[in-house]
């Protein structure tokens, strides 16, 4: 079997309201679908999470020449190649996210010509089922994050997650009612998207433990690992960070810096699956808990749930319940959601394909 060419979609979701973050708005979703095709008519399916044209010319200009012809289970091989030139290129950033689609491609070809589930070639499945957590309750009106949080509690999710950080008292009357919202026993994630400099990280982090947070993620900017460490030491809440890296060297400085309590990485960004599975290893080593970053499609969404089901050491899946994302219409087989766990799937490959109904719904 040879690759035979290699394909990249990009779609896109108009939303009917702007998802509110702390450094902007969000008015549609963007994503980069890679396929990988071969001689034999098996089609691996994967995704980078980025700029999608930026992947996409990534894509084709850097890695297809590098990809076509070869044999498509040699994904080590292959992953070493199209790295090899991120020396020169973009040792953080797209040309990652691009061999992250790749990558992940290559995992659900492989699985779908060896006709078994994804899982068993990381490992094998080490449950069945993985708790989640209701991702993301985006900056609006106190009232209604807190009536959004309360329904996802309801809906038997036990943790949610928010995303503030536009202002001091904005922020903490926003905190204060989701957790008055889901009660004391639901754990409750604040996401900053690395808008605080250090000293405004440090006072809303002592502010934010009277509404007992799960953990505080990503106060910082990616590159203040420093002031990550710093967090870490002075304040008594745990810290989440590690979706803005890339690669298992940048893991490596996160950990030895002491810099998270929490990594995140992110499979459509760190390198596919091939890196992934390092990352958690080195994380296992360093006895940090893994809990993968994924908030794109249901292509990402099917990765780390293989990546999941196969690694022990991994926990609390992040589970977009925003409703405007292409999620669960790309999976062969219904998702199982229940009382806050999502089933691991278990057909051929990742479980989930690229419809020509999906395409011209969402084409960008």
């Amino acid at each position: 079997m040879r690759i035979s060419d290699v394909e990249v979609v990009l779609l896109k979701k108009i939303l009917a309201k702007p998802l509110v973050l702390s450094r902007g708005e969000v008015r549609e979703r963007r994503f980069a679908f890679v396929l990988v095709h071969t001689d034999e008519g098996i089609t691996g399916l994967g995704e980078g999470v980025g700029d999608p044209h930026l992947i996409q010319a990534m894509v084709e200009r850097r890695l297809k020449p590098i990809l076509v012809g070869e044999d498509p289970f040699d994904v080590e091989r292959l992953w070493r190649r199209m790295f090899a030139g991120a020396v020169y290129w973009d040792l953080k950033g797209a040309l990652l996210t691009a061999i992250s689609g790749v990558d992940i491609a290559l995992w659900d070809l492989k699985a779908k010509a060896l006709g078994v589930p994804a899982y068993q070639l990381l490992g094998g499945a080490s449950k069945e089922k993985i708790s989640a957590y209701a991702s993301d309750l985006f900056w609006d009106d106190p009232a209604a994050m807190a009536e959004a949080a309360a329904k996802s509690v309801a809906d038997g999710f036990s943790v949610v997650k928010t995303h503030i950080g536009k202002d001091p008292e904005g922020d903490l009357a926003r905190a204060r009612a989701i957790r008055r919202a889901i009660g004391d026993q639901a754990g409750f994630m604040i996401d900053i998207n690395c808008h605080f400099d250090r000293p405004t990280a440090l006072w809303m982090g002592k502010r934010f433990r009277e509404v007992n947070p799960f953990w505080y993620e990503e106060p910082l900017p990616p590159y203040d690992l420093e002031g990550y460490r710093e967090l870490k030491d002075r304040l008594d809440l745990p810290i989440a960070a590690g979706e803005n890296e890339f690669t298992k060297y940048g893991f490596l400085e996160l950990f030895q810096r002491r810099a998270v309590d929490y990594a995140m990485p992110d499979i459509a960004r760190i390198g596919g699956l091939t890196e992934a599975v390092k990352v958690c290893a080195l994380a296992e080593a360093f006895n940090v808990p893994c809990s993968p970053h994924n908030f794109s499609s249901g292509v990402l969404l099917a990765a780390t749930l293989h990546l999941m089901a196969a690694l022990p050491g991994t926990d609390l899946l992040e589970f977009d319940v925003t409703g405007t994302s292409v999620y669960e219409e790309l999976f062969v087989e219904p998702l199982l959601v229940q009382d806050g766990f999502v089933s691991i799937p278990h057909g051929v490959g990742l479980g989930v394909e690229l419809t020509e109904e999906v395409r011209r719904r969402y084409a960008l």
